[in-house]
Parts: C-alpha cells; structure tokens; sequence
C-alpha cells in the first residue's frame, strides 16, 4: 500500500523495542517456538510476567485454579494465544518507556483495551482466532501513539481527535501530521517484522469501503476479515467516546450486517459487554481507565438523538408540504432574516479602534456562507491594556454564529469584570490593580461554561486571546487549540505562538497556559483562520500553512494593511475562481512606537 507520511518521519525516528524485547518478540512469532525457551525469555522480564499472570488469572479467562508459572500459563492459555499477549505487552511497554508531557496516555490505553476486547468478542461471533483479534485492536492506533512522540507539542489535539468518529477523526489526522496513524501503524509494524496479518489490520482497517484504494488489498480472506474485525471495533470505541454516539451506533450496526450478517440481538449483545471487560483487563493490567458508562446510557443518549433529529425533520416536513406559497414566502423570509443575521453579525466586528499608541492594525473578514462561525475583535481593557482575540468555531452557518456571538460576548465579559470595583464602573481603582492576566482568566471561564451547558451540541471554539501592552510592546496570550500566530519582522516570521491549551468547548476542567512575548519596533503579530490555509484552488489543491509561511517569511516593513494585502493577493492568485469552502479571517498588528491606530 501506498504511505502517505511526510519527509520528517525516518524508520529510525520511531521507537523500538529494546533488545532483550525485540529477542522475545522475534522467538515468540517464530513457528517452531519450544516451550521451554518461550518460558525462559519472559521470565527474564519480571514486569512483562506480572502482566502477563495477572490478565491469565483474571476473570477475563475464568480458570478456576490460579495458575502460577509461565510455562503452565502456556499450556492452558496455548501458545497461539501467549505469542500474542507477549507481542502486544512487549510494545506497550516499549511506549511506556517513553511518556509524552501533557498526553492522557491512559485514555489512549483505555481505548486501546475497549478495541482489543470488542476484536474479541468478534472473533468468538465470526470463528477467527480471538487472541490474535485481540492483539491486533490493543495495536490498531499504534502509529497515532508514534505520532504525538515526533510531535508532542500537537499532544493537546488529543481529546477533539477522541472525541470524533473514526472516519472524521482519519481525516483531522491529515490536517494535523500530513499523514495518518494507519500509515505510520504499518510503517512501526513492518520495522518490528510482525506478522502480514497484523500489518493488513492496521493499514486497511480504514480502507475497507473504499473501493478505489482496496484494490491494493489482495486476495487473502483472513486478512480481508481481519481488517473488517478492526474497522468495527473501532466503531465500537467511538460509541464509547464520540460526541455523535448516534451516528458511530449507525454505522457500526449497518456494517456489521454488511461485513459478518450481525443481528442487532449480537450486535447489544457485543456492545453491553464491553464496559465489565474493559475494567476486568484494566484492572488485571494495573492500568487506570475512568468509570465505564453502561451501553444502556449510550443508547438512550443515541436514541434521544435520533428522536430529535426524526422530530426536526418531520416539523420540517410538515412546513414544506404546507404549500408552495409558504413554502416561497417562508424562504423569502428566511432569506431577509438571514440578511439581517448577516449586517448584525458584521456589527459584532470591531471596524476601528481608534487612539491606541503604537499600534497600527488592520483585519480582513470574508464568509463562505451568509453567516460564518469566524470571529476577531479588539477592545480596550483597564489599565490602558488592549485585548485582541481571533477564533474560528467548528462548522459553519447559522449554529456556529450563534456560538460566536456566545463567545465573543462572554469573552468580553469575562476579560474586564474581575473585580467589583470595575463591575461597578468605578475604572480608577481597577486601573491601579488590572494586570494583563486578569482578563486572560476570560479563557478557562469561557471554556467551563461552554463544557457545561453546550456539551450535548459537540461545537467548539479555537480561540488566540491576547493582550498587549502598547506601552512596551510586551503581550500575554493563550492559544486554545487555534492555528499558529506568528509574530513577523521586516525578515520574517520570527516566533510562532502555538497552542498552549485545547480549543474551548469540549473538555471540562481543561488547562490554559499563559503565554508571553516581546514584540520589537516593526513587528506584525499575525493571526488568521483555517480558512486561508484549507483555501482550494479550481484543482481543489490546499493554500497550506507551508505555503502561507513562504509569503510570510518574505517580511514586511510596511503598514499592517499592506502586509494583509500582500496575503490576499497570493491567495486570491491561487483560489482564482474557486468557490469559498470555509470563512476567512485575519488581523494583523504592527507594534511600531510613535503611531496612533485610526
């Protein structure tokens, strides 16, 4: 199969088993393995012979004796089924010995149980071999671990990829690494000489209904089974974890039907027993996973779902069918109101802000649609501070406007009403007291409130949230999972101000860094959209961030507004005639002492 992996990555650069592992793992795969020898080699890993007696020993074989050496371990489990246990321990040991800062390895691990025991459970329905299954989904999403360690200042991406159903998440991915942890799986798997069967399972589990990339797959019914094995159990995590547990639930069952003829009856069946088994695992392993939600709660909130959407619809229905007259006039109507929603939403945006020493600023704002999830907005703060912010919510039409204007006020809010003094109007005395970090509290208030009371509708908010000190040209920032901001000198781009926090919406009690910089006479802090960067041209090729940073490193010693004309005219030369697919955004200040913004 064709890997589509960026130049970065070496086979060298991704971790290996050390070599006494590696040793094991290789005799362990071979097909005359003695017993005697297997029984030596684990024995030397004190830590490998805990976990492998603990899960033997666990309810989640049931043997009635406790066993309690290796070799009988071997005899009664079988030595298919010990090879197996012995890959899939020794290579999560090989990343434990590794820990990312700032990763949840143990949701990562969580999930990788909840896959391993739904393989499982599979193989017992489909008569495959179960061990085998079950070491292929605990390595399924192997690559993505291999990812985060090249990059782990991308760490905090994980929960919004978690929080996806797979195929969304395969496609972030690519936004994300320029490659995708199927990819990178197959490239670790084949470095480490596994079995055919594990590098099919890992490289095809996405692939299986694409009919134009499976063509590759070959003839081999078990591994064509195999990758179907794991494209389901990975839809069964997703139940588990996926905002849209409905629509992962869906296709799962339709899937199931499709690949192995699953009933719905096996198909609960299989679901409800997950959560018992994946803290039976857990717990034989000494890992740490968080409560296990009942595969009745999931389909009641799936079910609450549906049932909304079907009442949405048939409302919806009912008014079209109405008549074509009310049918027109309401479209006419909904047509001025989204006109109206338009200016407003336009009224939101800062046009000016007048009297700010040093800094001359300018913005650019274009929708793809009549209303747009993009916001950016510029404000005075006590103690003679200004706050800037640029985000993007997830989505576009009407719902992410609506989640703008939400944030946008309560970031306004939030960032200038710390104290009572303010509150009450009285600026003196919270002048005297206001330091930039105050209004940067604005962001994890904004975030907590999000996570409560918004949680169900599974939007977001990337936001860069900064103040500056137009005195000094000092700035305090976080970036809650938003594109770079980059600050740019008459040379070029000098720093990039990357995320220091997750985007805003999604994980309740999530951290927030506060960042800081120096800007230097001259300097354009320039922040933008996704927009610019997804861009397609009439070939539908991407603008990148490669691309942007190529204009941005050409620097700019002119105004703020020239310097964003300068990047719409590239953009405009590559989108040509295209249609906008996304909303469009970016604000650029220049801290240059001795102006005055007008």
């Amino acid at each position: 199969m064709a890997l589509s992996f960026y130049q970065d990555i070496r086979p060298e650069d991704l971790p290996v088993p050390n070599k006494q592992a590696l040793q094991l793992i290789q005799y362990a795969l071979k097909d005359d393995a003695k017993i005697e020898t297997l029984t030596q080699l684990i024995s030397m890993n004190p830590a490998l012979t805990t976990q492998l007696m603990g899960l033997v020993n666990s309810s989640f074989f049931g043997f009635r004796e406790e066993i309690r050496l290796i070799s009988d371990a071997i005899v009664v489990v079988g030595m298919d089924s010990l090879k197996n246990l012995v890959l899939c321990f020794s290579i999560k040991d090989t990343f434990s010995q590794k820990p990312i800062k700032g990763f949840d390895s143990d949701s990562f691990w969580e999930d990788s149980i909840r896959r391993a025991v739904a393989a499982r459970q599979l193989g017992y329905i489909i008569d495959m071999p179960v061990e085998e299954a079950f070491t292929a989904g605990m390595l399924l999403d192997i690559g993505l671990l291999a990812l985060f360690l090249v990059e782990p200042e991308k760490v905090d991406r994980w929960p919004l990829l978690r929080s996806n159903i797979p195929q969304q998440r395969h496609e972030m991915e690519k936004d994300l690494f320029n490659t995708t942890h199927d990819g990178i799986g197959v490239l670790l798997a084949t470095q480490w000489n596994l079995p055919k069967s594990y590098i099919h399972a890992i490289g095809y589990h996405h692939l299986l209904f694409d009919k134009k990339k499976i063509s590759n797959f070959g003839k081999n019914k078990h591994h064509v089974v195999m990758a179907g094995v794991m494209h389901l159990s990975d839809l069964c995590n997703a139940i588990y974890t996926c905002h849209d547990k409905a629509g992962a639930l869906t296709d799962f069952k339709k899937k199931a039907k499709i690949l192995f003829k699953l009933t719905d009856e096996a198909i609960e069946s299989l679901l409800s027993t997950l959560p018992d088994k994946v803290k039976e695992i857990s717990n034989a392993l000494h890992m740490s996973v968080g409560p296990q939600a009942d595969f009745e709660d999931i389909l009641e909130q799936a079910n609450r779902k549906v049932l909304k959407d079907n009442i949405s619809y048939q409302e919806l229905t009912w008014q079209l069918q109405n008549s074509l007259k009310q049918r027109d006039e309401y479209s006419a109507q909904l047509g001025d109101e989204l006109e109206k929603g338009k200016q407003l939403q336009k009224d939101f945006l800062p046009h000016q802000l007048l009297g700010v020493k040093n800094c001359d600023i300018s913005s650019y704002f274009h929708s793809a649609l009549q209303l747009s999830g993009d916001f950016y907005d510029m404000f005075k703060l006590p103690g003679n501070y200004i706050g800037f912010a640029i985000g993007d919510v997830s989505g576009k039409g009407v719902g992410s406007a609506l989640f703008m204007a939400l944030t946008r006020s309560l970031l306004r809010v939030f960032s200038s009403s710390f104290t009572t003094a303010n509150f009450m109007g009285d600026l003196g005395k919270v002048n005297d007291k206001f330091l930039p970090k105050d209004a940067l509290k604005a962001v994890p208030l904004i975030n907590a409130y999000l996570a409560k009371e918004h949680v169900d509708e599974g939007m977001f908010v990337t936001l860069f949230f900064y103040v500056i000190d137009p005195l000094t040209g000092k700035i305090f920032f976080i970036n809650g999972g938003h594109e770079p901001v980059f600050i740019v000198g008459k040379h070029g781009i000098k720093k990039s101000l990357t995320a220091v926090g997750p985007a805003l919406g999604p994980i309740q009690g999530a951290n927030y860094k506060i960042g800081t910089s120096q800007l230097e006479t001259g300097d354009i802090l320039f922040g933008y959209t996704d927009g610019v960067t997804e861009a397609r041209s009439e070939t539908k090729q991407l603008y990148t961030r490669a691309r942007l940073e190529k204009i941005l490193n050409k620097g700019h010693a002119g105004s703020a507004e020239n310097f964003l004309a300068m990047i719409k005219t590239d953009l405009l030369e590559f989108t040509k005639n295209a249609p906008q697919s996304d909303d469009i955004t970016m604000l650029a200040v220049k801290w240059e002492p001795g102006t005055i913004s007008t």
